[in-house]
């Protein structure tokens, strides 16, 4: 049963939402939102890495192509070739850098190439650029052999670098003459966004270096090798592992926009600016230079342009930027190793399907409120320190998973709760609100869990039955009967609701109430109290207008009832089956409660109540203590009092007879028999009229002075019937 129980919804929370992740991550639809999801929780993540201290840029910005626009020169842009070498041998005239790297293209004729073949063969350590693009027509160039056959990388065929069908190459002897030669591709995601670079690019069967990859190996020798699906790079006893993807892409780690706004950048104005105050000797100290030579000390430099008018922009996780500041990004994750590996989806959608499972067991089989309360936070915590940690590790765990299938799981889930529990609510509240005051039962539904399990409380357990029914039942036919029942329990019912009283059930013309439950109210033996008083009342009324109406017959008009009332501890819960449960309560305590209903006929009473009642209400009500009785079933003596009234309504008469009374009971007690029956008698005469509890022990003294007890008698009085 309980297996089934649960069948429906580990069906809604898990094997719905790990359908539709198994078939999104199928077609492959969830690889870009993926990124975009982690480009967001990098945003949100503190940053672990910072950027290389190695790399510095020289850019032809705005401010240079506007400052030389009208020199003869260089003019308007694309710059004419002859500054290069400038720039280059600016560099190197204390301590050279390690490589330089050029970010801009010569694939076509210039009067000036000459500069750059010069450059090429005398300043030594310069990466030209290459491109490489699909589709058009594949026209072969001249030089396109020597170059492929220089500076190819000799990797397997079967590498999973990205492959194209054109290839522009640095123009003639530029390329020729290059000491060394980069791919400046980049290669942004579906959505336009560009996250990931490849070490090596692919035209026809050759392999060529990116800049990122040139500024690792800094022009020097390097290995590389597969090894398991791992592919590796070494240099100068430096092992870079790297984490490619299935399409020979690794995901780059972009640090802070911060970090990326700040990485040094030399504007080419500023240098040529230099070198013009060095050559004039209007500076005699380089470092007082407005470029100093000295930054470059070391560096890896790349020469690229972040003016507008240049084209050359690309989209990040952090917005646009020069095509350059992605290189250099690309550049510093290599020389510092900082490459982010993107784990299998599979990952994100198991730890995803354990999140939903612990989803199941917390809103369906945990009975702890605030634990329900709390799964979405818990669930998005552990995610959100999941996916940092790994991130921490230079992991990335794929979001979407989580991010598509936790909602889903949860809302269905929780939906579903809803559902049932609203169904529980409203049998149950079917149950209640015949029992209770409808003002209660939305709070005691509040719970509903507990509501069913039930448990032990402290509760004043009450019972009431109308005096000889038999006889009036028999009186009456069976229409009457029913209307007199309907007009006496509904009266008495409502009575009980109103002070918080629970029905537990009707016995024939019996009423079972329950005080304290399944609200807990520490005030129930108070209200039980108050109840039973007010039913005295409200019966005179109802014998009142019955009277006036000439209704039913003389019996049934002159109706009496007894109450009994005790409280104390009791199991109190729905007890009976899953389609027919009632709220009940069971122990000594009920059994107690019935025992004085049964025995107020003895002494006349209308209330009969215990010591706990009394010595809990003495305050606010007036009791009569009337004896000592040992009821059938329990062994342990019971003191007994009547419910009178409220001490408001207290006058002296009663006082005076109930002094009487008592003294009475403690010659009775030690076995004074005739000064006992003196006192009974007396209390008669001050209520003026017989009063049957004092008639009951004059009995009792004649009986016990014809036949006295026997030694130990402890003047407990011992019923036996019920």
């Amino acid at each position: 049963m309980k297996q089934k129980k649960y069948l429906f919804p580990f069906f809604l929370m898990v094997l719905i939402p790990g359908t539709i992740l198994g078939l999104i991550s199928l077609f492959g639809f969830s690889n870009t939102l993926n990124r975009k999801l982690s480009d967001s929780l990098f945003h949100l993540l503190p940053s672990h890495h910072k950027f290389s201290k190695d790399i510095v840029i020289i850019d032809i910005d705005e401010q240079s192509i506007a400052k030389y626009a009208d020199h003869p020169e260089l003019g308007q842009w694309p710059w004419k070739r002859n500054i290069y070498p400038t720039l280059i041998g600016y560099t190197k005239l204390i301590t050279p850098p390690k490589i330089t790297i050029i970010d801009i293209m010569f694939t076509e004729r210039s009067d000036y190439d000459e500069a750059l073949v010069a450059a090429n063969q005398s300043l030594g350590e310069i990466s030209h650029a290459a491109n490489f693009r699909d589709g058009g027509i594949v026209i072969p160039r001249e030089g396109e052999g020597i170059l492929a056959k220089k500076f190819n990388v000799p990797l397997p065929e079967n590498s999973p670098f990205p492959r194209y069908e054109n290839a522009s190459f640095p123009i003639g002897e530029v390329g020729i003459t290059a000491p060394m030669l980069h791919v400046v591709n980049v290669i942004p995601d579906s959505d336009g966004i560009l996250r990931r670079f490849a070490p090596f690019i692919r035209w026809k069967n050759n392999h060529f270096p990116t800049l990122a990859l040139q500024a690792f190996v800094e022009g020097k020798q390097y290995e590389t090798e597969w090894k398991d699906g791992h592919f590796v790079i070494q240099k100068e006893g430096i092992r870079r592992e790297i984490p490619l993807g299935k399409d020979g892409l690794v995901r780059a780690y972009f640090y802070t926009e911060e970090e990326i706004r700040n990485i040094p950048r030399y504007s080419a104005a500023g240098i040529i600016e230099s070198l013009n105050q060095l050559n004039s000797s209007e500076v005699e100290d380089p470092e007082k230079l407005l470029v100093p030579p000295s930054l470059f000390e070391n560096k890896i430099v790349l020469i690229g342009t972040s003016a507008a008018s240049t084209h050359d922009d690309v989209v990040t996780p952090f917005g646009l930027f020069p095509g350059v500041i992605g290189q250099a990004v690309f550049a510093s994750n290599l020389i510092e190793g900082h490459l982010l590996k993107e784990l299998p989806e599979v990952w994100g959608i198991g730890f995803t399907l354990f999140i939903l499972i612990v989803g199941v067991f917390i809103l369906f089989v945990n009975q702890w409120h605030f634990l329900r309360n709390i799964y979405p936070i818990l669930a998005i915590s552990m995610f959100v320190g999941l996916f940092y940690f790994l991130y921490r590790m230079d992991l990335v765990l794929a979001s979407s998973p989580f991010i598509i299938a936790f909602p889903l799981s949860y809302l269905m889930g929780f939906a579903y709760l809803t559902y049932t529990e609203g169904k529980e609510k409203r049998k149950f509240n079917n149950v209640l609100r015949n029992l209770v005051d409808p003002g209660v039962v939305s709070e005691a539904l509040e719970n509903l869990e507990s509501l069913k399990k039930g448990g032990e409380w402290e509760i004043t357990a009450f019972f009431s039955d109308v005096a000889g029914f038999s006889s009036i039942s028999e009186e009456l036919s069976a229409s009457d009967l029913a209307r007199l029942l309907n007009e006496y329990l509904s009266a008495m019912t409502k009575i009980l609701k109103v002070n918080s009283g629970t029905l537990d059930k009707y016995i024939g013309d019996a009423i079972v109430g329950i005080f304290g439950a399944p609200i807990q109210n520490k005030e129930h033996p108070r209200l039980a109290c108050k109840t039973a008083l007010e039913m005295v009342s409200e019966l005179e009324v109802l014998r009142s207008v019955w009277n006036e109406k000439m209704d039913y017959t003389k019996t049934a008009r002159e109706m009496k009832f007894r109450i009994g009332l005790n409280c104390g501890p009791a199991k109190v819960g729905f007890m009976g089956t899953e389609s027919l449960a009632s709220y009940t309560m069971m122990g000594d305590t009920v059994n107690l409660a019935a025992r004085l209903e049964a025995a107020a006929k003895d002494y006349g009473t209308s209330i009969l109540v215990s010591e706990s009642i009394e010595s809990v209400c003495k305050d606010e009500f007036h009791f009569r203590f009337l004896d000592w009785i040992r009821v059938k079933g329990k062994e342990a003596p019971v003191k007994i009092y009547s419910l009178v009234s409220s001490v408001s309504e207290l006058i002296p008469q009663v006082l005076e007879a109930e002094q009487m009374y008592e003294e009475g009971f403690r010659f009775y007690s030690q076995r004074e028999w005739e000064k006992a029956i003196s006192c009974f008698e007396n209390v008669s005469k001050i209520y003026g009229y017989k009063d049957a509890a004092s008639h009951l022990l004059i009995k009792r003294c004649q009986a016990l002075f014809q036949n006295p007890p026997a030694e130990g008698w402890d003047g407990v009085f011992t019923r036996t019937t019920k």
